[in-house]
């Protein structure tokens, strides 16, 4: 067994990360084994009988667990990854909050049928080819496209940079707007370069290779930071030829829909300050999705948003009588325009709320001359609301469920266990950059090669199964808050995979005590490891000195198998003067590729 302490800071300032690298250098210490020889022929102390994980992180207890890697779900519906993403709420803390999928309807390979475009709230993008024909679309699964755009992140796409191909634009959680382009061609796409490299991340955090980063929107010299969860759409306002930019805002109370007029080129657009200009306010509504449709057909264009709560606010243009050098002005983009004044609320399905954090695409699905909406959905699902009005007054009576067909089945997993599923938050690296295509679930037989036997429980009904998918093992950062090194080279900042599962408990160890925790594994690819660690008050503070608090390990190698290995391993609570502590329980996954199988996980006490 080894045991490792380091010394770190706060959670949120940035000293945790000096904090962090410093405590790398302390020195490994070695301690003895029980699956090692017996040094001496002493009768070894009793284990204490009670399991201290409860029975509800055995793995044996199970929930149903969505497979969504085609981008379809068992009911045949349209279906993308959903997660959680901190949002400002009105008491001014900081929320988990489901986010929407975001679907754009667009030509991608250049055969005259639009397709969809998904961003889902992971950071992953979807492309679904429509295999139908004019004004009836068809899709079957979606094609995982395996790059990250962020959080909970805004997409539009677009043919931004004038090459005859469509690009994405995204907003981002920290306010960032940043360019997927497309590489390829209008009739085969390419987003991607590097498999398992961040294209985006989070500013405060960098890459290896500046190379890999995405580029990002500038206003004038500085990066363009107008809010956070920033929701961009591309259209020519001024109809100058140029694509103007148009952004709605997430952050909290101070809302708006902003239009940006290009004052670049076809090709290069460019933005400045002195061509900004308010066109909505959101007026206490927040997380506002902007987007452009002539809505009453008198000829110009009406913006629709989507919010927070659901409500979708429409707000008509209007053709401001503008004379002489004003038009002349208005023309070069450096007149503001009239700002747009709430007009009412959409209804989907005569209901004012289809869903909590709308997002609207409009769109003409069915080709027959009258818009339609295209709407996301925190649920990770996408519907569309077919217009059965007229061009002068929409009517939208029901919103249907966008079909395909599913072809990954839905699993089960280990219920009361965190999956490798988690993002960054602020300093605690504990989810790394980017997320992975994965799967932790709980199986009662597998085949892990063709030809071999299947693999069955060691013990119970069910076992728990830890793999990455569609070859994306996401990028994190190897020197994490809480989280041990996974390559221990000081020099290496980011690895890929090396994901965490842990079970949502805490174990009371006691100061001196000693410990045993014993599991079955099969292990694919390099070793992974397990911990337990705790931030320990050492010393309390006073009113002039924080608490100072020491970050506390225990932690051994799991070795590579290619059948079930029993483990144990025996360890000393490595509290320093608390009597006893509550500690987390980890597995963190080898850098790169691999395959972890667990079962008959049991934590015990050591009799004196």
């Amino acid at each position: 067994m080894k045991k490792h302490i380091n010394s770190m800071g706060r959670l949120v300032p940035p000293c945790v990360i000096m904090a962090l690298m410093a405590a790398l250098a302390l020195p490994w210490l070695a301690l003895a084994q029980t699956n090692a020889p017996a040094a001496s022929a002493i009768k070894p102390p009793e284990v204490k009988s009670g399991n201290m994980l409860p029975p509800v992180f055995n793995g044996e207890t199970t929930t149903n667990l969505g497979n969504y890697w085609d981008g379809v779900d068992d009911d045949n519906d349209l279906h993308v990854n959903v997660a959680n993403s901190l949002v400002l709420n009105d008491a001014g803390q900081m929320v988990d909050t489901p986010m929407s999928s975001c679907p754009n309807f667009v030509d991608m390979n250049g055969d005259g049928l639009n397709d969809l475009v998904v961003s889902d709230t992971q950071g992953f993008l979807w492309i679904y080819l429509n295999s139908g024909e004019k004004g009836k679309p068809k899709f079957t699964t979606g094609t995982f496209i395996p790059t990250f755009i962020g959080w909970g992140a805004k997409i539009h796409v677009c043919d931004w940079d004038g090459d005859g191909d469509n690009d994405i634009l995204f907003g981002t959680f920290t306010g960032d707007i940043g360019i997927l382009a497309n590489t390829g061609t209008s009739q085969q796409w390419q987003f991607t370069r590097r498999m398992g490299k961040p294209r985006y991340v989070d500013p405060l955090f960098g890459v290896d290779d500046p190379q890999d980063r995405l580029p990002t929107l500038m206003l004038g010299k500085q990066t363009m930071i107008l809010g956070n969860y920033m929701s961009p759409w591309v259209t020519d306002w001024n109809k100058d030829g140029k694509p103007d930019l148009i952004l709605g805002e997430g952050t909290y109370s101070a809302n708006s829909v902003r239009l940006l007029l290009n004052a670049g080129s076809r090709n290069k657009p460019v933005f400045i300050e002195d061509r900004m200009f308010y066109l909505s306010y959101g007026e206490g509504f927040e997380q506002l999705t902007p987007s452009v449709v002539d809505y009453n057909g008198d000829g110009l264009p009406d913006l629709i948003v989507g919010t927070r709560t659901g409500q979708i606010r429409l707000h008509k243009g209007t053709q401001k009588a503008i004379e002489g050098k004003d038009m002349v002005a208005a023309l070069r983009g450096i007149l503001a325009p009239a700002v747009l004044e709430f007009d009412g609320f959409i209804k989907i399905a005569n209901k004012t709320v289809f869903d909590t954090m709308s997002f609207v695409y409009p769109c003409d699905w069915n080709e027959d001359g009258l818009f339609d909406l295209l709407l996301g959905s925190p649920k990770g699902k996408v519907y569309i609301a077919l217009n059965q009005g007229s061009k002068t007054e929409p009517k939208f009576p029901k919103a249907e469920p966008v079909k395909g067909t599913d072809t990954a089945k839905d699993m089960l997993a280990p219920a009361n266990w965190m999956n490798g599923i988690i993002r960054v938050f602020w300093q605690n690296f504990i989810g790394g950059y980017c997320n992975s295509a994965l799967l932790f679930s709980a199986e009662k037989e597998l085949i892990l090669k063709a030809g071999d036997p299947p693999i069955r429980p060691v013990d119970g009904n069910t076992f728990m199964y830890f793999r990455y998918v569609n070859n994306y093992q996401g990028f994190t950062r190897n020197h994490m808050a809480w989280i041990r090194p996974i390559n221990k080279s000081p020099t290496v900042e980011h690895v890929v995979g090396a994901r965490v599962v842990a079970p949502l408990c805490t174990f009371n160890l006691k100061l001196k005590r000693q410990y045993e925790i014993s599991f079955s594994s099969i292990l694919e690819g390099k070793p992974a490891t397990w911990t337990f660690w705790t931030r320990e008050l050492v010393k309390p503070g006073t009113e002039d000195i924080a608490d100072h608090y020491e970050t506390q390990y225990a932690f051994d190698i799991i070795p590579p198998s290619v059948g079930w290995q029993k483990r144990t391993y025996r360890f000393k609570c490595p509290s320093m003067v608390q009597s006893n502590y509550n500690y987390h329980l980890y597995f963190r996954m080898p850098e790169g590729n691999v395959k972890f199988l667990l079962d008959n996980l049991s934590v015990k006490e050591i009799e004196r």
